[in-house]
């Protein structure tokens, strides 16, 4: 479990050493960090509050780990808030990357599909190179498959497997293919015992309708004959 921690808490700091690049990371902005790194998420969170209202940590900064930290910790509509308020006030920085594609998961949580799809897809298109490109391409996906727009859903399930195979979402986009693929067979088969009750019914309907005719032809024949009968008689 130790060996875990340090090693979550190593991936931190990398991510704040690219941090870094563009800011210098403030003493109040290690405690937040650390919390993170526990994944004491409200712990973060409300020292990423305390720091930007006494201002000793930069709004950026604290913006910045305010929605990670939500979103960890699944609170997606405060996560969407701050992640609006960052690109609208720091929209040039360079963790505009990371917070459009955290923007576009909490569209997704809180099921504003449409909109996360465009966030998402705005996310892919600007940053082609970002190591969360796949995730962006699987979250599009599983929007569109949510509309039941199947096709198109797995064009990005397809562009997951086949651009990014070292990516944590290429399994789950191989399953939802063959979900795909699943229903496409039933729905083929259902097609085709529709066909075949439909030529059962007309095969049956013109079976009852050749009856009818023999029947008619069978009374006709009967009463040609009494009429003879009858005819004979009076003789």
């Amino acid at each position: 479990m130790k060996k875990l921690r340090l090693l979550f808490l190593i991936c931190v700091l990398c991510i704040c050493c690219v941090f870094c690049v563009f800011a210098q990371i403030s003493d109040s902005l290690l405690p937040v960090l650390e919390a993170y790194s526990r994944a004491d998420y409200a712990q973060a969170s409300m020292l990423c509050k305390k720091g930007m209202a006494d201002k000793t940590i930069s709004e950026s900064d604290a913006l910045y780990w305010l929605v990670l930290s939500d979103m960890s910790a699944n609170n997606f509509a405060s996560a969407l808030n701050y992640s609006t308020e960052y690109l609208s006030m720091f929209g040039s920085g360079k963790g505009k990357a990371e917070i459009m594609y955290q923007r576009g998961r909490a569209l997704f949580e809180l099921n504003y599909k449409e909109d996360s799809i465009k966030q998402l897809y705005d996310f892919v298109k600007e940053y082609p190179n970002h190591d969360k490109v796949s995730f962006g391409l699987f979250w599009i996906a599983e929007s569109l498959y949510s509309f039941k727009s199947y096709e198109r859903a797995e064009l990005f399930y397809r562009k997951v497997i086949d651009e990014y195979p070292a990516s944590p979402k290429r399994e789950a986009s191989a399953y939802r293919l063959e979900l795909i693929a699943q229903r496409e067979r039933e729905e083929e088969l259902l097609q085709l015992l529709k066909v075949t009750h439909e030529e059962s019914l007309k095969a049956a309907e013109e079976n009852e309708k050749r009856v009818k005719r023999y029947e008619q032809a069978i009374q006709a024949y009967q009463k040609r004959i009494l009429e003879l009968e009858a005819q004979l008689r009076n003789r």
